[in-house]
Order: C-alpha cells, then sequence, then structure tokens
C-alpha cells in the first residue's frame, strides 16, 4: 500500500506507483494537513497506518526534496513505536519474524538485524524501479484511490497542520 499526504494532485504520484506493482494506494487529503511540519506530518502519517491497520515493514525515502530534513521517517517510527533503520540500501534476509539490512555509511556498510515491524529509510541504491508498462498503467486506472480525512484516521486537529507544528 503507498500512501501519500497532500492535494488531490498527489492522486498523479499514486497512480503511477500502481502501474508500477503496488496493489493499493491512499491519499490522506484534507486542508487541516496544510501547513504541516515534520513533525505534524509523522502525526498523521502514525495515526493513517495505524487505522489501515497491520504491517510488517513501512518504507520511507531517505529524505524529502523539498525540507531536505530527514526527519519524518524516523519520527514516524517514534510515533509508531516500532524499530527503525536509515539509509537502508540492501536487504540481505527477511522472513515473517526479523529482517536483516545493509546500512549505508560513508566508507562503506553496516549490517543490522531487527525484529518486525520495522520503518526503514531508503536510499536510490535498494532497488532499480520498475518502468510502468502499459498494461501496468491501465490496470492503475482501472483502481480506486482511497481518500482519508482527518475525521477518517481519528487524528487530533491541534496535531496536524499549522496547529500541530511547532
Amino acid at each position: 500500500t503507498a500512501i501519500s499526504m497532500g492535494p488531490l494532485q498527489a492522486k498523479r504520484a499514486l497512480y503511477e506507483a500502481m502501474s508500477m506493482g503496488v496493489d493499493e494506494a491512499v491519499l490522506l487529503c484534507d486542508s487541516s494537513f496544510a501547513g504541516s511540519d515534520t513533525w505534524a506530518t509523522s502525526q498523521v502519517l502514525a495515526h493513517a497506518i495505524s487505522y489501515l491497520g497491520d504491517f510488517d515493514v513501512v518504507f520511507c525515502g531517505r529524505q524529502a526534496i523539498d525540507g531536505d530534513t530527514a526527519q519524518v521517517g524516523p519520527q514516524l517510527a517514534e510515533q509508531l513505536d516500532i524499530a527503525q533503520i536509515t539509509y537502508v540500501q540492501k536487504i540481505r534476509e527477511l522472513d515473517e519474524r526479523r529482517i536483516m539490512v545493509e546500512r549505508a555509511l560513508e566508507d562503506g556498510f553496516e549490517l543490522v538485524q531487527t525484529k518486525l515491524p520495522v520503518l526503514l529509510t531508503v536510499v536510490k541504491e535498494l532497488n532499480e524501479p520498475r518502468f510502468p508498462s502499459v498494461q501496468g498503467i491501465v490496470k492503475a486506472f482501472e483502481k480506486s484511490i482511497k481518500i482519508l480525512e482527518a475525521k477518517d484516521i481519528g487524528i487530533n486537529l491541534e496535531l496536524a497542520g499549522i496547529k500541530g507544528s511547532p
């Protein structure tokens, strides 16, 4: 399941993700989310993930290109009260209870193992993205994107948007 928080225009990115093989997509879209800093963003995402139910691995990018802070992933892991591993460049082992990954360092990597569930922030070396096929694009647009608002995920509005942004 791919999740994005933003305006309705973010549906385009979610359709692209589905055309590349994602099964489901969820857009967190509510005017009360506008102006969220990294802390408020992680609050909204954590509430949405909890609302959606059980999970084993949460994948996040290393950092956003606008704020460039690399804070949302780690803050999200804290909100979900799960282990986190940052800068993951390769998944070595994965089973129903644990994961072992290579974590990128400036001069090499380190092996890190933890139990599931876990949040991983990943670097581009982790995977080569699929190019969407024509069939994948058609299938993506046959699916619907679930749109969730603040009331759906049960978040206190004091934790989201400008109000929730310290």
